[in-house]
């Protein structure tokens, strides 16, 4: 299960995985998702708000966001993810 918040003003999406990924995570994700990119474009970056080892669920994700660029940080460091992100 992943929770998700799409922010809208700054193109960013979040993501919490909370338990083991399931292909419905993804089409969750992806009813979300779509309709932005649809009108604006892009998403401006991916944010995942984890401390678990998530290498492999980033793969995938990346895979379906295809021009994204992906950087590791703790959870506890939430603020900088997002500074990183505006200023890419």
């Amino acid at each position: 299960m992943i929770e998700h918040t799409l922010d809208t003003a700054n193109s960013i999406l979040y993501l919490r995985p909370k338990s083991a990924l399931e292909k419905d995570d993804f089409a969750q994700l992806a009813k979300t998702v779509d309709p932005h990119i649809e009108k604006t474009g892009d998403l401006a970056g991916l944010i995942m708000v984890t401390d678990s080892a998530m290498g492999n669920v980033a793969e995938r994700l990346a895979s379906h966001f295809v021009s994204a660029q992906i950087r590791h940080f703790p959870a506890a460091e939430l603020e900088a993810a997002k500074q990183w992100v505006m200023n890419r």
